[in-house]
């Protein structure tokens, strides 16, 4: 007897069960892909754009970013209470979700935001942190306490999330360098009550780092930035905050380097210094944390760093800048 009958009967066995395996892989396997609003890269408007989210369950809006609940209170920088919100999804013919109405477009397109600022921050080395809280549309006793868009909570270790602003060409909530402003706050969680300025100075660059824009705050603000005062490139104004001053002294350097990434990866580098100082490391404050992060460079790149530092900030402080 030929065994050709037999290998086909095996292989009608087989393929049937073969296929079912892949397809079984493939849904564990592949990120789930969902049309949130987001801001065009092209346009610079907010339109439906497909993305993956690694990890994520998009009908409770939760994932490796954070986890959204809504109707939570705030009281004394601490949340409680509140309930994951339950969305329905309908599936477009490319095979990416999309979530059902107003609330839940809003809900999804905050928690991709998260998603990408966390994607960039540990592109740049930073620690991979447990999913935190985000309390979107808290309760009405904390709404006064609140800005629009994404804000980190240091007490909590948590996220409010409110829309708006109203009149703003960007929703603070899709910001990406405003997002990832607030992620990286809460990865320099151990400096904001030790080294306020470097925090939020180191935040307030990652920002523009991950929008690849120096003036990313000005899309969400109701009347723009026509001054340009919270364009990192431009020279700050008289009573421009410390933190201000060294965002734009590491923007200036990070933009003549041709690799945000990069730069991103030697700030926080820098920060986690700071953070854990060793005997001899030197003084403290904003243009200590420069220097450190010229101490990662060698030759040219040092002396192009120096030079770009010693002409936004005092050069006190720059100690391997000779």
């Amino acid at each position: 007897m030929s065994a050709r009958p037999a290998l086909l009967r095996a292989g009608k066995t087989l393929v049937p069960l073969l296929l079912a395996t892949a397809a079984a892989c493939g849904v564990q396997g592949a990120a789930p892909r969902a049309a949130v609003p987001a801001v065009d890269p092209v346009s610079g408007q907010v339109t439906a754009i497909e993305t993956d989210l690694p990890g994520a369950d998009l009908s409770s809006v939760r994932g490796p970013a954070g986890t959204l609940v809504i109707g939570a209170t705030l009281r004394g920088g601490q949340l409680a209470g509140g309930a994951q919100p339950e969305c329905a999804l309908r599936r477009l013919t490319s095979g990416a979700a999309a979530p059902q109405g107003a609330r839940c477009q809003a809900l999804l397109g905050a928690y991709a935001a998260l998603e990408r600022a966390r994607s960039f921050l540990l592109s740049a080395g930073a620690e991979s942190l447990p999913p935190a809280p985000v309390a979107a549309e808290p309760a009405a006793d904390a709404m006064a306490e609140l800005r629009s868009g994404l804000r980190y909570l240091p007490a909590s270790d948590a996220f409010t999330l409110l829309g708006g602003p109203a009149g703003a060409r960007v929703p603070a909530s899709l910001n990406a360098g405003a997002v990832a402003r607030e992620a990286a706050r809460r990865q320099l969680k151990p400096l904001l009550e030790t080294h306020p300025d470097e925090a939020e100075g180191i935040a307030l660059f990652l920002g523009a780092a991950a929008a690849a824009d120096p003036g990313y705050l000005a899309a969400s603000e109701p009347g723009g930035d026509p001054m340009g005062e919270t364009d990192l490139a431009r020279p700050l104004p008289a009573g421009a905050a410390a933190a201000q001053h060294l965002a734009g002294a590491l923007w200036a350097w990070a933009e003549q380097t041709g690799d945000l990434v990069a730069a991103s990866r030697a700030v926080l580098a820098a920060a986690r210094a700071i953070a854990a100082p060793r005997p001899g490391d030197g003084g403290t404050g904003p243009a200590a944390l420069l220097s450190l992060v010229a101490d990662q460079l060698d030759g040219a790149e040092r002396d192009q760093a120096c030079a770009v530092f010693r002409g936004r900030t005092s050069a006190d402080g720059l100690t391997a800048c000779p």
